[in-house]
């Protein structure tokens, strides 16, 4: 893992209504979203906004881009958001078993 700490950089405030993203005291920024990469994964991202900049970070970067004032919210996100794919799974199993019975009363 980069050491983050030599450098300086830390969360320093929290962006958007629901914050969505850590700005970090570089100026970049560290996001969580889903499907960003080729194969659909969840994924930390930091970005400044440039492309060529734009990186995936694993959890444990992450954890310490943020420092300790911040750390809790990576944690929670990171946890919302596993959350929400179990969520999202049992919905699909739910739903394809509903349509699964639906087809073999029909046939």
């Amino acid at each position: 893992m980069e050491e983050h700490e030599d450098d300086g950089i830390r969360g320093v405030w929290t962006r958007g209504a629901d914050p969505k993203e850590l700005v970090l005291s570089d100026g970049s920024r560290l996001v969580l979203e889903p499907g960003l990469t080729g194969d659909g994964e969840v994924a930390w991202r930091r970005t400044d906004g440039r492309d060529a900049t734009e990186g995936e970070v694993s959890v444990p970067e992450a954890l310490d881009l943020a420092g300790e004032h911040y750390q809790g919210y990576v944690a929670v996100r990171t946890r919302a958001e596993a959350a929400w794919l179990r969520a999202i799974s049992e919905w699909c199993r739910i739903e394809a078993s509903r349509l699964e019975g639906g087809l073999a009363a029909a046939v």
